[in-house]
């Protein structure tokens, strides 16, 4: 048995058993989507740095680097972890504390009782759908890795890992997706400093090639201009804090200081997994040109670590990565559809059959990905983006009564824009959904409106 299976065994083992144990928490709905709401502040934190990294940052990101050089690099490192830092900073206090009071389980549930319409909140679970498209991203960047490292065949690993994933998933909910994320994020952090550290010595020639290509990338589908290099990633890195799976981290803790532990720790965390970007800068010097951008970290390490027990850490560990943010989208799809689209029938065995049916959904799609899955992923997500944070936002804001007819025009407007725009002609899904967001936002604070509710007043 080769290193890699043997490691991958344990690894598979380890997780099994923490979510056997995270699955006694989740005997109801509550317990599923949120856990106990009291869990360690620092096991979420490491969560939220985990649920935020994914295979896009270990093994997509650190492509479109080799392929679009130092406009990616700084792209996808310090915008955007300045625009994650300041929508979790921004945010969170006041959805936790609202939500802890409405006793919401879900994004979307947040906003059907902040805004007081069913409707609203069918909207935003239906719209959970397009997450299928991070699914696929985060599966299929996956694959990549454990194709090589294992010595299987590609559709295998597809299989493979939704097979795994989403039954851990379905067993333990939200407190297996954070302690299992504990151990995923803990390997996470040393693999991130090792692969850095591992082309050190590459460094100024990487850095003096990075640099020789210029700033931008004519020609990039994400960093062709200086907007797309530095605003494009912070807006978006702000309104991406509004998703599901990571917005809702501040419902499984406790108020004041455990929350501000949890976005301290989870961005500490993020800002070592951006290491990972290094991976693409060295690869411009020990691989050839013109290899397939998602396949460039599974290449780079087969060259950079030729010690064969160490490849096959590295190799488990960044599938641990892709891992750690596909159970948490799990368990906020998983919620947001069974209790949200059908609130009053939702229960823990809806959600796991739901899990069964994007499980499907996502090794259909899986096995033939596009060429470049992490477009595929951020046209979905910042779909869901777009038509969220205008009234998340005016949620956020107002404390007294909020009208849903504006927040439901500023959400289909900004998905329309952003899905017209990003299939016609505009490249960047980026730049498309910031476009929606331009006037859906607007739109949607018009929901705000003087207290007229007593009972609104308390739910603020």
């Amino acid at each position: 048995m080769s290193t890699a299976w043997a490691l991958m065994i344990v690894y598979a083992v380890a997780t099994a058993w923490l979510a056997w144990r995270g699955g006694r928490d989740a005997g109801s709905v509550e317990g599923f989507a949120v856990g106990t709401g009291h869990m360690n502040p620092w096991v979420v934190g490491i969560t939220l740095g985990a649920s935020l990294a994914s295979s896009a940052t270990f093994v997509l990101y650190p492509g479109f680097v080799y392929a679009d050089g130092l406009g990616a690099l700084i792209g996808f490192s310090l915008p955007l972890v300045a625009g994650l830092a300041t929508g979790l900073v921004l945010f969170t206090p006041r959805f936790q504390e609202i939500g802890k009071k409405v006793k919401a389980l879900t994004v979307p549930h947040w906003l059907g009782e902040r805004y007081r319409d069913d409707g609203l909140r069918r909207l935003f679970a239906g719209l959970q759908v397009l997450n299928v498209a991070y699914l696929v991203l985060i599966v299929v960047g996956c694959a990549y890795v454990m194709q090589p490292a294992l010595g299987i065949p590609y559709g295998a690993a597809v299989l493979g890992i939704v097979a795994f994933v989403f039954a851990y998933t379905a067993f333990g909910g939200a407190t297996a997706h954070a302690l299992t994320n504990t151990l995923q994020g803990t390997l996470m952090l040393g693999v991130a400093l090792l692969v850095f550290l591992s082309g050190a010595h590459l460094w100024p020639e990487a850095w003096s090639g990075l640099v020789d290509q210029g700033w931008t990338a004519p020609g990039s589908k994400l960093f062709s201009t200086p907007g797309e290099v530095w605003l494009v990633p912070f807006l978006i890195g702000i309104a991406l804090t509004t998703q599901p799976h990571l917005l809702a981290k501040a419902l499984y803790v406790d108020r004041g200081r455990p929350l501000r532990t949890v976005v301290g720790v989870g961005m500490g965390t993020y800002t070592i997994f951006a290491l990972m970007l290094s991976a693409g800068a060295y690869a411009r010097v020990v691989l050839p040109a013109g290899i397939p951008q998602d396949q460039v970290v599974g290449q780079y390490l087969q060259v950079a670590v030729p010690w064969e027990p160490l490849a096959a850490v590295i190799s488990v560990v960044i599938l641990a990565a892709s891992m750690s943010t596909l159970d948490g989208l799990l368990v906020a799809i998983a919620a947001s559809i069974g209790n949200d689209l059908l609130p009053g029938r939702g229960s823990v065995w809806l959600n796991r059959m739901l899990l069964l049916g994007l499980a499907v959904a996502t090794v259909a799609i899986s096995w033939q990905p596009p060429k470049l899955v992490l477009i595929l992923g951020q046209l979905g997500v910042y779909g869901l983006v777009a038509a969220s944070v205008g009234p998340l936002i005016a949620g956020l804001l107002h404390k007294g009564t909020l009208r849903s007819g504006p927040a439901w025009a500023g959400s289909l407007l900004a998905l329309g824009i952003h899905f017209g725009l990003a299939l016609t002609v505009v490249d960047n899904p980026g730049l498309s959904a910031l476009a929606g967001m331009a006037v859906g936002i607007p739109v949607s604070l018009l929901a705000m409106r003087p207290s007229q509710s007593k009972a609104h007043q308390e739910a603020a």
